[in-house]
């Protein structure tokens, strides 16, 4: 909904799930990744990631957040042949 009427709860959950959930299971992988030198880390954002959508300010903050994310881990872990997508 619009953000007037989205719960510091429910955006703090939104946050946490949507981006906290991909960074710590990236985390999770990236070390063995780095050490084998191969991998593919997948993150599944949505359209309110590439563009703001009216009544999804939220949501889409989370997402343009996870998609931020995901083009920096690329560079960090380029070097690995590790592979950063969203």
């Amino acid at each position: 909904g619009v953000l007037e009427d989205v719960t510091p709860q429910d955006l703090k959950t939104m946050m946490e799930v949507n981006v906290l959930g991909c960074m710590y299971t990236a985390r999770a992988v990236v070390g063995g990744m780095k050490e084998r030198r191969k991998g593919r880390i997948v993150f599944t954002s949505s359209m309110a990631g590439q563009c703001g959508l009216y009544g999804f300010s939220g949501y889409s903050a989370s997402k343009f957040a996870v998609r931020g994310m995901a083009e920096s881990l690329q560079m960090e872990v380029a070097p690995y042949d590790v592979c950063v997508c969203v």
